[in-house]
């Protein structure tokens, strides 16, 4: 009796399995990015660049290292980004922040690390600025860092969270200079 316990155990087992796998995980996971979230301070490695976000502040006037400048709500983003294994693709091609479901892409008006090529084992250091709507100063933005401009399904991706309301608004920022890696 004890043994056809057993087997009916297993076979109920299997079917469950087998189930299981007729499933379809649906588009929107199988084409998902493989994100990485960090904090300040913090190195994530993804498949062709590793980001290290160094700090993140707030203002209403930036500037760049040659002089252009604007006035508005800005949030500037200081990252230290190097390839990881190969130099070939591997650029910091996009970055978003998202805030209650808007995308907004960094400006690609300052001089930034935005679009530069990366090499391996020599960090670039810069900025990256993002122009917000007057008056948004509240709320949870989700900054995301990848090396495609275009489609990121199935890529790494490198996410850092921050708290729009305790960030100091200072009047004026002038953006990192760009550094290092050949710049």
């Amino acid at each position: 009796m004890k043994s056809v316990t057993v087997w009916a155990g297993g076979i109920v087992l299997l079917v469950a399995a087998w189930g299981v796998t007729q499933i379809p995980a649906g588009q929107a996971l199988t084409e998902s990015s493989f994100v990485q979230s960090v904090d300040v301070g913090d190195r994530a490695v993804g498949r062709q660049m590793a980001v290290t976000v160094t700090d993140v502040a707030a203002a209403e006037r930036i500037s760049d290292e040659v002089g252009w400048a604007a006035d508005g709500a800005w949030v500037v983003v200081d990252v230290s980004v190097e390839a990881v294994n190969t130099e070939e693709g591997a650029v910091l091609g996009l970055a978003t922040l998202l805030i209650d479901g808007d995308t907004y892409r960094a400006s690609e008006r300052p001089v930034s690390l935005l679009g530069k090529a990366l090499q391996v084992g020599t960090p670039k250091t810069g900025s990256i600025a993002f122009e917000l709507p007057a008056g948004m100063r509240d709320g949870t933005a989700v900054i995301r860092f990848t090396v495609s401009d275009r489609d990121w399904r199935l890529d790494s991706v490198v996410e850092f969270t921050v708290d729009l309301g305790s960030l100091r608004w200072d009047d004026e920022r002038e953006l990192a200079p760009l550094a290092g890696g050949g710049v």
